[in-house]
């Protein structure tokens, strides 16, 4: 049998080109993966926060889910939208038990809103059922693109 020489040479040529792209590629998808990360993080803590607040929400009486009764409970700061059966407050801050919970400590940019929609018939009689939106919304630190989470549900008088 004839010996090629080089041939180890070409094998250890190719062996080295694909750890070297094998290198390159996990290096080109760190960057995306802490990016990922970093989003995914923003959007489970908007969640909480927004969680929260529906919680604090749900506990009220029927009847104190008004402008007054969220900021007389520290849930809303400021009066956005005022109609006859739908307001929409705005709050950047979350008074907890442990302490109160600035929105912008985590998140750029971010403000809280509370809508309220008061369900009515026809002849706009309140039928004893509101639903509550709360919305966290934010900035992208490395983008600037403004991200969201909303959460719903809808309350019962029961009276």
């Amino acid at each position: 049998m004839r010996r090629r020489k080089g041939s180890a040479m070409v094998e250890m040529l190719i062996a080295m080109t694909l750890v070297v792209l094998l290198v390159l590629s996990v290096t080109a998808v760190t960057p995306m993966t802490s990016r990922m990360q970093t989003q995914a993080q923003q959007y489970t803590y908007a969640a909480n926060l927004a969680q929260t607040v529906l919680e604090r929400i749900r506990t009220l009486d029927f009847n104190q889910i008004t402008f007054e009764g969220l900021q007389q409970n520290g849930l809303a700061q400021s009066l956005t939208l005022s109609e006859t059966n739908h307001f929409i407050a705005s709050f950047t801050s979350i008074p907890t038990p442990g302490g109160t919970i600035e929105l912008n400590t985590r998140l750029r940019n971010a403000t809280g809103t509370i809508e309220v929609f008061n369900l009515t018939t026809n002849n706009n009689i309140s039928i004893g059922l509101k639903t509550v939106f709360v919305t966290i919304r934010w900035q992208e630190p490395r983008t600037n693109r403004w991200q969201q989470v909303q959460l719903a549900t809808s309350i019962a008088s029961l009276q």
